[in-house]
């Protein structure tokens, strides 16, 4: 009798537990060719309900994906790549959550691909607006060859929780 309640307790919570990570309501979703001149990046700013993401960026050339949760901080990169040549630049700029962004990272000769882990959600973790960054600038000098545009393309999606809980 003991086990079978154990089971049933069990079993419900792995319902519960599976139904939040897989449930959801997509917030945002973009899927497509994302085209991103040399020199410059494309934020895309996701809602403040969001609290789950999952990406995968894909391209034959090197780039980079910031996910800002702080809107000076996506204002720093924009104030850069918009005017990087600036003296009054700030040595120290915002990278992001590193956890959900980074270096693409090469797959093969003429394949880089930049995702969450295992392509997988994760949770988002912030208050308000997040701006997911695609890179092709010189940001942080990660990116050795800037001069040709990227056309990245990108599958993201958002989601906020439909669970009361």
């Amino acid at each position: 009798m003991r086990r079978r309640r154990f089971l049933t307790a069990a079993a419900t919570g792995a319902v519960v537990g599976t139904a939040g990570c897989m449930g959801g309501e997509v917030v945002f979703s973009k899927n497509g060719t994302v085209n991103i001149p040399s020199g410059s990046g494309k934020v895309l700013e996701l809602p403040p309900e969001g609290e789950e993401i999952e990406y995968t960026a894909r391209d034959d050339r090197p780039f980079v994906v910031y996910v800002f949760e702080r809107e000076d901080a996506v204002e720093t990169y924009r104030a850069y790549v918009k005017d990087r040549d600036n003296d009054d630049m700030p040595s120290e700029r915002p990278t992001g959550l590193d956890s959900l962004g980074g270096q693409a990272i090469k797959l093969q000769d003429d394949l880089y691909q930049s995702s969450t882990e295992e392509r997988a959600r994760e949770p988002l973790n912030a208050d308000g607006t997040v701006y997911f960054v695609l890179d092709n600038s010189n940001y942080e000098d990660t990116v050795s060859a800037h001069s040709d545009p990227l056309s990245i393309q990108l599958d993201l999606k958002v989601v906020a929780s439909s669970l009361p809980i």
